[in-house]
Parts: structure tokens; C-alpha cells; sequence
């Protein structure tokens, strides 16, 4: 299985990771290892996760206020489409799926 971000949720990721650096550089490299552990739990388990509609879903990360949204357009294939802060705006993503 293959998961490739959007560019909207590329710079999603670019922002929040660079968020967290400019906090403390260990807890930005703390966000990106949740990141990636929320990648590999979806890579493995992608139907595993709230619905939040159609057939978009959403990965919690831990510890941090961000949720991976995706959905998979093929069976071998998860795209991410946001890197969602889940206190601002919840649903400014969904301009993205069209």
C-alpha cells in the first residue's frame, strides 16, 4: 500500500512541523515521529478510523491536536488531504475533496 499528501496537506504537515520546531526543536521532531506512526497505522489498518462521511476518514495523532484526513482511491492506494488542527476551522477540508 502506497499513501502520497495532497500539496494542500503537504503544506499542512510543512507548517504544523515547522509550528512545533519553532516551539522546541524536540517537539517538532516529536510531531513528524507521530505523524509517521499515524502513516503506518493507516498504511496498515485504513478502514480503521472514524468516517466522516463519503469516504473520507480521520487518524487522531497522539498528543498532538491534528488529524490525518484521507481516503483510498484505489486498493493499494491512501491519500492524505489534510493535516487537520482540530480546533481551528474542522471543515476547511472538505473544499479539498472536489
Amino acid at each position: 500500500m502506497r499513501l502520497t499528501y495532497t500539496s494542500e496537506a503537504r503544506l499542512d504537515l510543512a507548517e504544523a512541523t515547522s509550528y512545533y520546531k519553532s516551539c522546541h526543536k524536540e517537539l517538532g521532531k516529536e510531531f513528524f515521529q507521530r505523524i509517521q506512526s499515524a502513516e503506518e497505522d493507516i498504511i496498515h489498518y485504513p478502514e480503521a478510523w472514524r468516517s466522516l462521511g463519503s469516504s473520507y476518514r480521520r487518524k487522531l495523532l497522539q498528543k498532538f491536536p491534528y488529524g490525518l484526513v484521507y481516503h483510498q482511491p484505489e486498493p493499494d492506494w491512501v491519500e492524505v488531504v489534510a493535516v487537520m488542527h482540530l480546533h481551528r476551522e474542522p471543515d476547511y477540508w472538505h473544499k479539498r475533496t472536489n
